[in-house]
């Protein structure tokens, strides 16, 4: 995964959830640490992460792969990386 998906991804996160970008580790969970409502949040998240990336992202579709595997800041950095190499 390169660190600038990581980067980038945790500097969004800081300016949606008002966290610093020093406390917002590649392992902390988006709903328990980070405090994102995944239902009313979330789809806000994924349109700036769009933006950022210049990606189509769906939510719904990042969020049954987030089900799968801890929703992460690494996991959804990972599933950012996929989309980018998918162009």
């Amino acid at each position: 995964m390169e660190n600038e998906t990581i980067e980038r991804l945790r500097e969004l996160l800081a300016i949606s959830t008002g966290h610093n970008v020093e406390e917002i580790l590649p392992q902390s969970q988006l709903a328990e640490d980070l405090g994102v409502n995944m239902e009313e949040d979330f789809p806000r998240l994924v349109k700036l992460i769009n933006k950022e990336f210049e990606i189509d992202l769906k939510p719904h579709h990042v969020l049954h792969e987030l089900e799968q595997a801890k929703d992460s800041v690494e996991q959804l950095a990972k599933l950012i990386d996929e989309e980018i190499e998918l162009g």
